[in-house]
């Protein structure tokens, strides 16, 4: 069984993120029994807080964490790696720089390089 973790930080991206989850929606259950998607909220000045919550509430694979202020977008991915639950993380832009199609090809390798077998359960 495969589980999986998409973190994703935000910064200032509401208008981007109902479009990459919507893409994210299509791709996550081809490729994996559980998942999840945690938004990291960077302490954006736009309505991505009032976005990722009205996510939430469409999908409940999507949950969120809202920092108090900018941390900066490695502080934001160690605050959603930390509250992964499964076993496998994968880390994503929030503005589709990292197409979600592509989850497939980078799982796909890590089962050829046989990392996914050594996952400790």
């Amino acid at each position: 069984m495969t589980s999986l973790s998409v973190i994703i930080p935000v910064y200032n991206s509401a208008e981007s993120l109902p479009k990459l989850l919507a893409e994210m929606e299509h791709t996550l259950p081809a490729v994996a029994d559980a998942f999840e998607v945690i938004f990291v909220n960077d302490g954006s000045r736009d309505n991505s807080w009032q976005v990722i919550t009205g996510l939430i509430q469409t999908y409940p694979w999507v949950r969120g964490y809202e920092l108090m202020r900018n941390y900066g977008q490695h502080n934001a991915l160690l605050c959603g790696i930390r509250a992964a639950r499964y076993d496998l993380i994968a880390t994503m832009d929030d503005d589709l720089q990292h197409p979600p199609a592509e989850l497939p090809k980078l799982l796909a390798k890590l089962d050829e390089l046989g990392t996914r077998e050594d996952v400790p359960a």
